[in-house]
Parts: C-alpha cells; sequence; structure tokens
C-alpha cells in the first residue's frame, strides 16, 4: 500500500457483535465448551494416532476454546460481563475465582495455546495433562454456574 493511502474505515454494521468471544448465554457457552473439548480430544488421539503433528496442535486448541468459553461463562454467571479477550477472562477468573481457575488458564493458555498451537512444540505428556485439567474445570465451572 502506498505511504499515505489508507483504507476507508469500516462502516458502523461491522463492529456489532464483533469480539474474541460472541455474545452468547452462560448455558450456550457451556454446551460449546463440551462440544470443543469433544471434538479437541478426538483431534488430538487421531493426530497422534496418524503421527499428523497439525492436527495435534489444531486440538491443542480447541482444548484450549473449550476452556476460554467455560472460564466465559463463569465470569458471565458472576455478573462481570462479557469478556473480549484474553486478559479480559484472566482478570475475570481472578475476580470470580476459585483461584484453582485462574491457575488453571495460566497452564492452559501457555501450553495448548502458545507452545503447543502457535509455536508447534508438542510435549504429549503436557499435553494430556492440560487436557484432563480442562474436563475438570469445565466440571467445576458447571458445578459453579448451576447446570
Amino acid at each position: 500500500m502506498k505511504r499515505g493511502i489508507r483504507p476507508p474505515p469500516p462502516s458502523r454494521d461491522s463492529h456489532v457483535g464483533y469480539s474474541l468471544i460472541p455474545k452468547k448465554t452462560v448455558l450456550e457457552r457451556l454446551h460449546d465448551a463440551i462440544e470443543f473439548l469433544r471434538v479437541g480430544k478426538e483431534e488430538i488421539e487421531k493426530g497422534k494416532s496418524t503421527a499428523d503433528k497439525r492436527m495435534i496442535r489444531e486440538g491443542c486448541e480447541k482444548v484450549f476454546h473449550a476452556f476460554v468459553e467455560a472460564a466465559a461463562s463463569r465470569i458471565q454467571k458472576y455478573g462481570l460481563g462479557v469478556p473480549e479477550s484474553h486478559d479480559d477472562i484472566r482478570e475475570g477468573l481472578f475476580i470470580a475465582g476459585p483461584r484453582e481457575l485462574l491457575d488453571t488458564w495460566d497452564k492452559v493458555f501457555s501450553r495448548l495455546h502458545a507452545i503447543s498451537y502457535y509455536r508447534g512444540w508438542l510435549d504429549y505428556q503436557k499435553i494430556d495433562e492440560s487436557v484432563k485439567e480442562v474436563e475438570s474445570a469445565i466440571e467445576k465451572i458447571e458445578k459453579l454456574v448451576g447446570r
């Protein structure tokens, strides 16, 4: 693009509903979290059995996104609104608690999202541990939000 030439600003309509996490009900988020977890686990296992590292990475990201959805449901139910970034989710978990959810967030953000998905460094033991931690966290969140 030539220097000084900029695209026109986006229309106001293009911003409607745009955020990291679309607006959904608490129960819709939990449903999505469970589905992302299921699909992510399947991809990780299939990727391992076929030595498909891309599939494993995609599965890791889906498991991470399962926790994003579950954490957002916890934050939303607590009354903090809808988080729109990873930082908002971390802050919301810090406020809403319990502390173990924030600890899980920090681990799976690093292990599944940053290291496994983005960098492609696959430590199967850490991936398996993280998947179990996400499963456990989702179960806790289900109890906390009254599902």
